[in-house]
């Protein structure tokens, strides 16, 4: 029997020192940064050099305007300023493979803003990983029509930080992924959060289920790429942690 892929991608790193920490999880973790950030270079080429996958974690507006922090992308900006934005923090996260959105629950729900911002992602040979921070993200939809590889999140791991929640959120990972074939998730370097998976990760294989990066999810060698997009199951039952 085939086994199940599980995709982690953790987000938000950039910041804190202690971002670090993730280095000690499996190399099949998928780093998510930020732009601009004290240690986003050398946290991006650090992962490289270790095989892993980098991507950039896009700041974008969301509902309740929270601060988007350095080269944040806004409802009102023009497309050159989108597209320039971008650029800029491309430049910042050496070696991304592909984008995914930091908050956004405004500036995803706006069809031309994201147009705008496909098309670039296109141009720079990039993939999208919709976090999905609203029920009314428009970021899968307008990938798929600009021709953008694209998958939305299913699970959020780590938006409560218990024991309890986190262990919660990883038997459903694995339910969706037993169902599915693959599940998506987005965690957070938060020193619990790294603590528990380095316990719980090396029991999966022994339970049938194969740990993959976002990369390989994305190979042109992988004949699984869009059926994760075409059966997923977004968790949207809970609010998101990056509005």
């Amino acid at each position: 029997m085939a086994k199940s892929d599980i995709i982690i991608i953790l987000d938000d790193l950039g910041y804190r020192p202690s971002d670090v920490a993730a280095f000690s999880l499996p190399k099949e973790i998928t780093f998510s940064i930020l732009p601009q950030t004290p240690l986003a270079s050398d946290i991006a080429r650090r992962a490289e050099q270790e095989g892993r996958a980098v991507m950039l974690h896009m700041p974008m507006q969301s509902q309740k305007d929270l601060h988007m922090g350095p080269l944040g992308l806004s409802t009102d900006m023009y497309a050159g300023a989108i597209t320039h934005t971008l650029r800029r923090a491309i430049k910042s996260v050496p070696n991304a493979i592909g984008v995914n959105n930091h908050m956004g629950s405004a500036f995803t729900g706006q069809e031309q803003a994201m147009e705008t911002l496909m098309k670039e992602i296109k141009r720079q040979g990039l993939f999208f990983v919709d976090s999905r921070t609203t029920v009314l993200t428009k970021g899968e939809q307008v990938a798929q029509r600009i021709g953008v590889p694209s998958v939305s999140r299913q699970v959020f791991l780590d938006h409560e930080l218990s024991d309890d929640f986190l262990l919660r959120q990883f038997n459903r990972m694995k339910r969706i992924a037993k169902k599915k074939g693959q599940v998506v998730v987005i965690g957070h370097p938060h020193p619990q959060t790294i603590a528990f998976l380095q316990e719980h990760l090396p029991t999966l294989e022994s339970e049938g289920f194969n740990l993959i990066s976002v990369a390989d999810y994305f190979s042109p060698a992988s004949e699984s790429t869009q059926a994760l997009a075409a059966s997923g199951v977004p968790d949207l039952s809970v609010s998101a942690p990056n509005e």
